[in-house]
């Protein structure tokens, strides 16, 4: 009867129905294979592959269509993981990527990469409270993110969009596998 009741909580965190929201500027909604081709070139900027801690080394426009109509689909129908479009509101143009992952009954881990051209207007504290405001929707009682004391960028971005930080820097093992010295934080929804 347990694991019937956490299928149907589950059933609560469907992220197709939290999306696409937008703020006007910035809107966050499903990846499409159209987006493939600039996730591609974005996840290949060097900033993105220290910080971003991505489980592949290299994406091709190819790779990203597979994961589009593989795991990021099955995530979406699992509702254990949601790979999203960070988007120009007004073009629907690719800005970066926002990723809500490690979800569970009340919270999940939330974590982002804006494509260079796109850096320093906003777009990331505007895509984390686009987030928080998912997660909302979906339930969940606290956000959880991380970053490295080398992104203060990232810290800055956490900060502003309502995230407090939890802990000093200790050592984690990042989504992508490798162990980094990670600071925590958190936004109770």
């Amino acid at each position: 009867m347990i694991e019937h009741n956490k299928f149907v909580k589950n059933l609560e965190k469907d992220f197709t129905i939290a999306v696409p929201i937008s703020d006007g500027v910035v809107t966050i909604r499903l990846m499409f294979d159209v987006d493939a081709d600039a996730y591609a070139a974005g996840a290949d900027d060097a900033l993105v592959k220290r910080f971003a801690h991505l489980p592949l080394e290299k994406y091709t426009p190819q790779v990203v269509s597979d994961m589009i109509q593989g795991v990021i689909t099955d995530g979406l129908r699992d509702r254990t993981l949601a790979v999203l479009t960070i988007a120009d509101a007004s073009s629907d143009s690719f800005l970066g990527s926002l990723v809500i992952f490690d979800v569970t009954q009340d919270e999940a881990e939330i974590g982002y990469w804006v494509a260079p051209t796109h850096r320093g207007h906003g777009v990331s504290e505007r895509a984390l409270m686009l987030g928080v405001e998912i997660a909302r929707i979906l339930g969940l009682k606290k956000l959880c993110a991380r970053t490295v004391r080398e992104n203060p960028a990232s810290l800055k971005s956490l900060l502003k969009a309502g995230f407090s930080q939890v802990s000093e820097a200790q050592f984690d093992k990042t989504p992508s596998g490798k162990t980094e010295m990670s600071i925590c934080f958190y936004v109770e929804l």
